[in-house]
């Protein structure tokens, strides 16, 4: 009995520990840096230039995997913020020929799988892109950019990312042929974020 008590108050805190240290590590979330952040797409016109411009987003979650990796992402964009420094044409994309704003205000993305980052910080995330009251699944070709420390000691991270698109999917511009507007839009995603 007296050798039965002893082993337990050795093998009672072995075991604690070890489970304690097999639970997993609570998850990472970023905090989107919105000012260091941007959203932009591009389109030809004519078949001759491309115009770009950019929509703005409200809110961005990254939870991490290990070290910078995303493990999933999230985004919700304001359509109302679409800006091609063409007033115009920005009403016009606002427009029922376009986005509808006033029926279908945001954007958003979902991400359903995150493949893991390559020894250059490449990787790609699958996800969910809904607006304009469609849903459709697309492929961002995705990198780690780096990250660096402020003089307040927070570390910040940046990622880029891009994909190609095609408006029919989403019933987008359908009245305008590809001569007129291109069918495939190109997005490019600049993101700076905090680890908090």
């Amino acid at each position: 009995m007296k050798v039965s008590r002893q082993l337990s108050r050795f093998i009672v805190p072995l075991l604690a520990a070890a489970f304690a240290s097999s639970a997993p590590a609570a998850a990472a979330t970023l905090s989107v840096d919105p000012p260091h952040t941007s959203a932009s797409f591009s389109v030809k016109h004519l078949a001759l230039t491309t115009v770009s411009g950019s929509i703005l987003p409200t809110s961005v979650t990254i939870v991490l995997a290990q070290g910078d990796a995303p493990a999933s992402v999230e985004a919700t964009f304001d359509l109302s913020t679409i800006d091609t420094r063409e007033p115009d044409r920005d009403a016009d994309l606002k427009s029922d020929h376009w986005f509808e704003i006033a029926k279908f205000p945001t954007m958003t993305f979902k991400s359903t799988h995150i493949s893991t980052p390559d020894a250059g910080g490449a990787f790609t995330i699958e996800g969910d892109l809904a607006f304009h009251g469609v849903s459709k699944p697309v492929s961002l070709a995705a990198k780690i950019d780096g990250e660096i420390k402020d003089s307040k000691g927070r570390t910040h991270v940046g990622y880029s990312a891009t994909a190609t698109v095609d408006r029919r999917d989403w019933n987008l511009g359908l009245s305008y042929p590809p001569l007129v507007v291109g069918d495939d839009v190109t997005i490019n995603i600049q993101l700076e974020a905090i680890k908090t």
